[in-house]
């Protein structure tokens, strides 16, 4: 914002309103571009995690499956 002169008037004041306002809305803009990439990163870490658990299930159940077959071997 920029200093004010001796004689403020209305015109200064709606001037200065109407750039505080611009850079609320580009704000406001900001935070919501950051909010989206905080829930992907946050949809991307749970996917992850969905995948990691079911790659884990499916060794555990192979796993399970040869041990079933060497304890029937023996």
């Amino acid at each position: 914002m920029s200093e004010p002169p001796d004689n403020v008037d209305l015109n200064w004041i709606a001037r200065n309103l109407f750039a505080v306002r611009s850079d609320l809305r580009s704000l406001k803009d900001d935070m919501d571009v950051l909010s989206a990439m905080l829930r992907r990163v946050d949809h991307n870490q749970t996917a992850f995690r969905e995948e990691l658990r079911a790659l884990f299930d499916q060794h555990r159940s192979l796993r399970e499956r040869v041990a079933g077959l060497e304890d029937g071997a023996q």
